[in-house]
């Protein structure tokens, strides 16, 4: 498994822990990331993604055919994921 974007068809996109097997993702703890314009500039941040289900902490399971990227993300939003979920920031 590894950090990874998800960019769904809708343009929403998550951020987790992604493993791609048989078509289907599954992604483990998944956030949504969320862009807010401040006066400094946009800004990053997290949003809940089905944090209340079972599956969040275990993986979360996505058709591919919902998916329009998988991309790796930027250092400084990895960093910001990690603080929270991970082993802190890499």
């Amino acid at each position: 498994m590894s950090l990874k974007l998800i960019t769904f068809k809708t343009n929403q996109t998550i951020i987790g822990d992604v493993e791609f097997t048989g078509g289907v993702y599954k992604v483990k703890q998944p956030v949504q990331v969320i862009v807010q314009p401040t006066k400094d500039g946009p800004m990053m941040g997290f949003s809940p993604f089905l944090d209340f289900c079972e599956e969040f902490k275990d993986g979360i399971e996505i058709a591919g055919y919902d998916v329009l990227t998988v991309t790796t993300p930027v250092t400084e939003l990895a960093n910001q994921y990690n603080q929270v979920f991970g082993s802190g920031i890499q």
